[in-house]
């Protein structure tokens, strides 16, 4: 099992570039192979696009739920707030990020930040393999990730070659679409996220919530569930528990009970009870099938 995915403490991912002069990073992902089984509500800066080699995959992106089966992906647009869940046992897919180009390389940012700026009215383009055009964008990017895998000679030049084909694509989409998807994630809820990530390890309050954001306590529930499909509640509750697990997988051994007050549970039994209703087993159960891992 490897982690995924890291976010800092706005729940925006902090992608690993492996060459930080060479912004490019594509992970062969198996999702559940990954430390929570699927990719949490995130956000980031760069460019995304993904290719499904094996399964299928559920991306949630604000109201709309796109499923997406095998050779097909989608591009998701600059800080557009998703989630990723797989449909099908075993789902693999490559995962392409491109960082945003500095103002500098005046070609390349002038064509991103056409396309970035476009996010509320593009903030993704579901690819499907039975459509002539989204097959040439599908095409770029398998073929970007198998040459990432290899890393033949020249690998970067091959897998820039391909990034370049593939903003002429979207620059062309942008041009051609016309059945723009409304996008529209509320500032307050990302705050609402925010402070729920910083002091998940505290008892936090509806009202406390409310009066971040300027809104009643009802509007503050509805406001949240409109954007995230769940309440503030259910999504501290599943912050606390992938917290959990990052601990239960970490290098330093923690007991269950400096796991639980640590991730803001009350008692130690609430925490097992709510542990295991979600996952099947026992926080240390799971700590002992991590070390288990390490150690093969």
């Amino acid at each position: 099992m490897y982690n995924e995915i890291i976010v800092d403490e706005t729940n925006q991912e902090l992608i690993q570039y492996p060459d930080k002069q060479w912004k490019h990073f594509i992970l062969h992902t198996v999702l559940n192979k990954t430390l929570f089984g699927y990719i949490p509500l995130h956000w980031h800066h760069a460019l995304q696009f993904m290719y499904v080699i094996h399964g299928g995959v559920n991306v949630v992106i604000a109201d709309k739920a796109i499923t997406i089966n095998q050779g097909d992906g989608i591009f998701i647009n600059s800080n557009v707030v998703h989630e990723i869940n797989e449909c099908v046992v075993n789902t693999e897919y490559y995962c392409w990020n491109i960082e945003l180009p500095e103002v500098s390389h005046n070609m390349e940012f002038d064509y991103v930040m056409s396309i970035t700026n476009f996010a509320a009215k593009l903030p993704y383009i579901y690819l499907s393999s039975d459509d002539k055009e989204g097959l040439k964008l599908l095409e770029i990017i398998n073929e970007a990730g198998q040459i990432y895998e290899r890393k033949p000679t020249y690998f970067k030049l091959d897998i820039t070659i391909r990034y370049y084909e593939a903003l002429k694509w979207l620059m062309s989409a942008l041009q051609q679409k016309h059945d723009y998807i409304e996008y529209y994630f509320d500032k307050r809820v990302k705050l609402l996220i925010e402070y729920l990530h910083n002091y998940a390890h505290t008892k936090i309050t509806l009202k406390t919530l409310s009066h971040l954001v300027h809104m009643s306590e009802s509007e503050t529930i509805k406001l949240f569930k409109q954007h995230v499909n769940q309440t503030p509640f259910q999504y501290l509750m599943n912050v606390r528990l992938e917290r959990s697990i990052s601990m239960l997988y970490g290098q330093q051994t923690y007991t269950v009970t400096e796991i639980a007050m640590a991730c803001g549970f009350s008692t130690t039994s609430y925490f097992i009870q709510i542990f295991k209703n979600k996952y099947g087993m026992t926080p240390k159960q799971m700590q002992k099938n991590a070390n288990a891992q390490s150690e093969n």
